[in-house]
């Protein structure tokens, strides 16, 4: 079915009185009845509203509206069972980023008919995304998000069940590295964007999302000091070693212990573990924004060579 989607069809007010397009939760059971879904295991989910009222889930408010009006998103409504809507991700979703790639301009566009004419700088709203989207307002459990964290027949299932908690967690982000940690280390590899460029693991993936705010053209939201601080100690503690109630190296807190019993000891450099954390992250910070940088300049390399392809050939 395909849907009018310009401002003055009829598409903008119909966001505003149904900003779900006909997405619902899912149909609970009984807790007696084995296999659930279960309403008492849903993981609560970021009680952010747009200025209209509507749960937003801590989602980007223009690639929110975005999605809203596409037609992609009202078509979801049909399917109303998670195991549907996990063969939609298998069979559709072949990137995992905000936006379609190559859509999302970061200049704003003017001009006073650019809406009309659909002329936008928002892009095109990324299938990942607007699965994303129609599972928040399905209310996913725990066992269900456990499912896709380690699904086996697709990456992207895997991908978009960690941007369901990176974006939509509730609790202050207190539970991330709970559900992060079993996969630091994972070695399924998939190109995020689709492309080569952007080729990683699971692991890496999984990685990024904890330490990087940039993701994509959309910004992440910001997790909580004391969190990043307890994720980069437990990043580079050493395999197997033990931390504290805080997040840092146990023998850290040892050490510390023992400054206070010899003052004599060597203060400069006692926190020289935790600065060259820091390095380690932002080394790895820039590393992925260079493969960022390098894969924007091999499209732009791509488009002048087609553009000159074309005059040559007037």
């Amino acid at each position: 079915m395909t849907h009018n989607k310009y401002f003055f069809s009829g598409r903008m007010e119909a966001v505003r009185q149904t900003p779900g397009g006909g997405n619902v939760a899912q149909e609970f059971v009984p807790t007696s009845v084995e296999g659930g879904p279960h309403e008492s295991d849903v993981l609560p989910t970021a009680p952010t509203a747009d200025p209209y009222g509507a749960r937003s889930f801590n989602m980007n408010p223009m690639l929110l509206e975005a999605i809203r009006m596409s037609d992609l998103f009202w078509d979801l409504a049909k399917f109303a069972k998670f195991s549907e809507v996990i063969d939609q991700i298998y069979f559709n979703v072949v990137y995992a980023t905000p936006w379609v790639p190559g859509t999302h301009q970061a200049q704003r566009n003017t001009g006073m008919q650019s809406a009309v004419r659909g002329v936008s700088n928002a892009g095109t709203p990324g299938t990942a995304y607007t699965m994303l989207l129609k599972l928040f307002l399905m209310q996913l459990t725990r066992t269900q998000i456990k499912s896709m964290l380690g699904h086996s027949d697709s990456p992207f299932i895997r991908a978009i069940g960690f941007l369901y908690l990176r974006i939509g967690m509730s609790d202050g982000f207190k539970e991330i590295w709970t559900w992060f940690e079993p996969y630091i280390n994972d070695r399924e590899e998939f190109c995020i964007d689709g492309t080569p460029a952007t080729k990683t693991t699971i692991g890496e993936y999984v990685q990024r999302l904890l330490t990087d705010q940039d993701y994509f053209g959309d910004r992440l939201p910001r997790l909580p000091v004391l969190v990043q601080r307890q994720i980069g100690a437990k990043l580079n503690a050493p395999p197997g070693g033990a931390t504290d109630e805080s997040g840092a190296p146990a023998d850290r807190k040892r050490g510390r212990d023992d400054e206070r019993r010899d003052p004599e000891r060597d203060r400069p450099g006692h926190d020289r573990d935790t600065v060259e954390g820091v390095r380690s992250l932002r080394a790895e910070s820039l590393r992925r924004k260079r493969q960022e940088i390098d894969f924007l300049e091999s499209k732009v390399s791509s488009l002048r060579q087609q553009i000159a392809e074309k005059e040559a050939g007037r």
